[in-house]
């Protein structure tokens, strides 16, 4: 599961029990059940103690017993159920929620946290898929001091099996990353433009591949009908909130990005300002990475983020969810907070690098976690109808 020079600690070591910890910080349990009790199991060290405490109370309420081992008929007895136990089918997690009368949850929800009483009333959602995603538009290119050309990363997008893909390089207030003024933007524009029309196959056809699937060195060019390259930027939200671009410019985009980069450490309430003045920019069409967490290595911003999303809503601003996975930009309970407030996501993956693309998986999990729907995330709808959700320009 992980490479030994990953392992720093290895305990309770025997035959159907083993634990590691990793130089992450992570501890890992590794455990052998038989067959028959493999959903059970699965169900049980997926599920987070809070929730796995409330289906034991249901299985007792019902005259059960649930454990690690399998849900059987009586209580009692030694681990494995007691010899007087009859084990109930076991084999499958769903065998385990469908006879506590609960709809199968899935691990992603697992915390808790109301989807227990949804399971019970058969009123889940049905969450956002892996295959769900028709593009990324959070892509950064060799035109800043990202590794690819826009045409790899377009060929690596037909590779996933996108529709369109949005290159989002950052403005000129970021030096470091080489950021884009307004001449290179509009010179950026006229090289999209020309790939674009190299991209338009009408003989094409559409031919998704799995996450798991995609060689992205192997890129096949007629994958995709009429694959769509955008032109977006990622702007930077100075700290009184105007933007380091001229609207002029933004206004000639498919779209626009606007982040935070700098002066991280502002008090609540300015940068809670500073973030909603950007919102209300008529040419901002999402705020990425909205909270500013790099994880294990620097805190969110101060920020009143029900504010921030009363704001979002009113603007029909679009917040981001960022999968890199130092980011994972926002977080489980915001994306819920969120969803709540009615206001719209978008699951990019801030790639710097066409091997970065397949990052997607980690936001769609952590948008899975905060209970979206298809519905939710505007980049399931295919180009047209995602345009229609971008200010006017």
């Amino acid at each position: 599961f992980v490479s030994l020079p990953e392992v720093i600690k290895i305990w309770n070591k025997g035959k159907t029990k083993s634990s590691v910890r990793t130089k992450y910080g992570f501890d890992m349990d590794i455990r052998v059940v038989p067959e028959k009790s493999y959903g059970a199991a699965l169900q049980y060290f997926t599920g987070s103690k809070e929730h796995n405490i409330v289906l034991r109370k249901i299985a007792i309420e019902k005259g059960l017993k649930l454990n690690e081992y399998g849900i059987f008929s009586a209580p009692g007895g030694s681990a494995a159920g007691g010899r007087k136990s009859k084990m109930l089918p076991s084999k499958n997690e769903k065998d385990i929620y469908k006879t506590l009368g609960l709809q199968w949850i899935p691990p992603e929800l697992r915390e808790n946290q109301g989807e227990i009483e949804a399971a019970q009333k058969k009123s889940l959602p049905f969450l956002v898929g892996y295959g769900d995603i028709k593009g990324d538009l959070h892509c950064h290119s060799s035109w800043g001091t990202a590794k690819n050309s826009i045409e790899e990363i377009a060929n690596a997008a037909i590779s996933m099996g996108y529709e369109y893909i949005g290159i989002s390089d950052h403005t000129k207030f970021l030096k470091i990353e080489r950021g884009l003024d307004e001449k290179q933007l509009a010179q950026q524009r006229e090289e999209i433009k020309k790939l674009n029309a190299k991209f338009q196959n009408p003989n094409a056809k559409s031919n998704p591949k799995s996450l798991a699937t995609r060689d992205l060195a192997k890129p096949d060019k007629c994958q995709i009908k009429k694959f769509r390259i955008l032109q977006g930027c990622e702007a930077n939200i100075l700290a009184d909130g105007s933007l380091d671009i001229k609207d002029e410019a933004l206004a000639k985009l498919d779209y626009v990005i606007a982040g935070v980069h700098s002066n991280f450490k502002m008090p609540k309430e300015k940068m809670t300002e500073r973030i909603i003045r950007a919102i209300k920019n008529p040419n901002v069409d999402i705020i990425s990475h909205p909270t500013g967490r790099l994880i294990q290595k620097r805190d969110e911003y101060l920020i009143d983020f029900d504010k921030i999303l009363v704001a979002a809503k009113a603007a029909e601003t679009i917040l981001e969810i960022n999968s890199y996975p130092d980011r994972l930009d926002l977080k489980d309970t915001n994306i819920r907070k969120a969803k709540k407030a009615d206001v719209r996501m978008i699951i990019n993956t801030d790639s710097h690098s066409i091997a970065s693309l397949p990052y997607m998986e980690y936001g769609i999990s952590q948008a899975r976690r905060g209970w979206l729907e298809k519905k939710d995330v505007i980049n399931t709808l295919p180009v047209e109808k995602l345009m229609k959700f971008f200010k006017p320009r």
